[in-house]
């Protein structure tokens, strides 16, 4: 076997569990391209337990061609292949980047859905962590934000997100399709400096290496993945912390717990105490933005004993000598009374 689909086979082995069927996602991309080809090169599932999908978010003029090819390609590997077209141009509104992630991966969980799957994989790779750690790192993430992107992640609470690729690098990939002469689709704006994340490409990582000892694309891998590890320890002071802030179940569904305990802890362990609730009542994984963080943070160490604040569909509030959080939809506008700070706890993929 080719030595590069020996290490997928090796990454991905641990990512996808025997006779487990396989969502992959397909952009018509060299990386989507490199995963999918790998996959099969791999025998690691057979082809029946895979299906390609692939979303056509419309924003580029040759966008139908791309979804024609990743079809040619699913046939001519034998493979079924889904795909959808972002519906209208009124669906485009706000931030346009972030409703299309969200809508593709909300059409890549109900192909899992439909296909019965309980893994969707998509083609991230070593330079995308490099890329994505410098990108937070520019919007002032934290540690959980800094931290690598994981190789398996919940899409939803039945879905797994898994990202076998991560150990390859995107010249890697690129070669190994060439030398077996596969094609793929070239998108011309990844090549446009007018997106951040293509000028920390073409120009941030370029600089940094200039200035670098060492492999600075590994470098930054290795400070994720060393962020991934304080993120992990975190996360398990939390847990264990959680029975002395008093936790108890409302009536209503929500999760009281102790103002007193809370303020005698540091701001990073209520960051993650508002994640927590937030995941348990509203059921995403996403942690709340900086700004809902920072207002949350500020009003449970005000002298307030009453106060009320949303933060993306879940209200939290102090009454008295307890903070409640409930799924916004339990709770009347009345019953909120004048919000604090931080209310919008809207933020861009990388804020937290």
């Amino acid at each position: 076997m080719d030595p590069l689909v020996q290490r997928f086979r090796q990454q991905a082995a641990l990512l996808l569990p025997d006779r487990c069927r396989v969502v992959v996602a397909v952009s018509g991309g060299a990386d989507s391209m490199g995963l999918l080809h790998l996959l099969v090169a791999s025998g690691l599932r057979p082809r029946e337990a895979i299906r390609v999908a692939h979303f056509d978010h419309g924003l580029r003029a040759d966008s139908a061609d791309d979804a024609s090819f990743v079809v040619a390609s699913a046939q001519r590997l034998g493979i079924a292949c889904e795909v959808e077209r972002w519906a209208t141009a009124a669906e485009r509104t706000g931030d346009l980047a972030e409703r299309a992630r969200g809508a593709r991966y909300h059409f890549l969980w109900g192909c899992a859905q439909r296909f019965g799957a309980n893994r969707v994989a998509t083609g991230h790779h070593r330079d995308d962590q490099a890329e994505t750690f410098l990108e937070r790192l520019l919007r002032g993430s934290g540690v959980h934000g800094l931290s690598a992107m994981a190789p398996s992640r919940p899409l939803a609470a039945d879905v797994d997100l898994v990202r076998p690729l991560l150990t390859l690098s995107r010249d890697e990939v690129r070669a190994w399709l060439v030398a077996a002469a596969l094609s793929w689709r070239e998108d011309a704006s990844n090549a446009k400096q007018t997106a951040r994340r293509n000028r920390i490409r073409h120009q941030g990582l370029p600089a940094l290496q200039g200035v670098a000892d060492g492999d600075v694309t590994q470098r930054l891998v290795a400070t994720a993945d060393r962020m991934a590890q304080a993120d992990a320890a975190l996360e398990w002071m939390r847990a264990r912390l959680w029975p002395e802030w008093d936790p108890h179940r409302l009536a209503s569904g929500g999760i009281s717990l102790s103002a007193e305990a809370l303020q005698a802890v540091p701001d990073e362990l209520l960051c993650r105490c508002l994640h927590h609730c937030h995941r348990q009542l509203h059921g995403s994984w996403r942690p709340p933005g900086a700004r809902a963080v920072a207002g949350f943070v500020h009003l449970l160490r005000s002298r307030r004993h009453h106060w009320s604040m949303v933060v993306q569909g879940l209200a939290v509030q102090r009454q008295q000598e307890r903070i409640l959080f409930h799924p916004l939809q339990g709770v009347s506008a009345q019953g909120l009374g004048r919000q604090g700070p931080g209310q919008d706890g809207g933020a861009p993929e990388g804020n937290h």
